[in-house]
């Protein structure tokens, strides 16, 4: 399994530097339970064998036009093939401040939170929705917090999702992790990133309704239903 696995994502690797797009693009319209609340965009651009991928959220939560939650999330990622090679974050989650500064060295990537220091494994993984590699991994690096979680991840199935106004085959996966489980759905021949629903404060679901993902064609396809049980 470990061979297997490793020659899956080395595969996935040279894929992704020999046919990604310049520039791919997913927008996201963030509903609590079917409340609109606002927005997370991913743009992954490519240039010189890396790709850089910038993140952009903003979500308020008000009733009666009292805002009772802010949350504003921005990172900008560099990578080489699955592997993270600089991170730099900053959220305001209602009034707590986080800052996420990480780069890789020699032997080590190193992480500086507001009040942490630490080294992790050269090569790690952050919550890359974006990239199917990340669900063979069982720890990812949480851009937020500078945490570096276990994870546990689980393909549920195949169903219809809808997307815009076209239903397409998706593959679904489960997070589970400390904060609560993640569901992530994926293009069932192509895996495009197409919808995510977790579980926020309260029991309520939140959810990302795509407004825009990339053409079918343009996201790389790797059969990694195959590696993750």
């Amino acid at each position: 399994m470990k061979l297997w696995l490793t020659t899956l994502l080395l595969l996935f690797s040279v894929s992704a530097g020999a046919s990604l797009p310049q520039e791919l693009q997913w927008q996201f319209k963030v509903l609590l339970d079917d409340r609109e609340i606002g927005s997370h965009q991913f743009t992954v651009s490519q240039a010189n064998g890396s790709q850089t991928i910038q993140t952009d959220a903003s979500f308020d939560v008000k009733v009666l036009f009292v805002n009772l939650y802010r949350y504003r999330h921005q990172n900008t990622e560099v990578w080489q093939g699955n592997c993270l090679r600089s991170i730099n974050a900053e959220t305001d989650a209602n009034g707590e401040q986080f800052s996420v500064a990480g780069q890789v060295n020699d032997s080590y990537f190193q992480v500086n939170t507001a009040s942490t220091e630490k080294e992790l494994p050269a090569c790690i993984m952050t919550f890359a929705y974006w990239n199917p590699a990340f669900l063979t991994e069982d720890k990812l690096l949480n851009s937020q917090t500078g945490e570096y979680e276990d994870v546990t991840i689980t393909r549920v199935g195949e169903e219809s999702i809808q997307v815009n106004d076209e239903t397409l085959a998706a593959v679904k996966y489960l997070i589970d992790l400390k904060a609560g489980p993640i569901t992530l759905w994926y293009g069932a021949r192509d895996f495009r990133w197409l919808a995510l629903e977790s579980v926020a404060a309260g029991g309520r679901t939140l959810r990302y309704d795509p407004l825009m993902i990339p053409p079918s064609g343009n996201a790389q396809a790797l059969p990694i239903e195959t590696v993750v049980n």
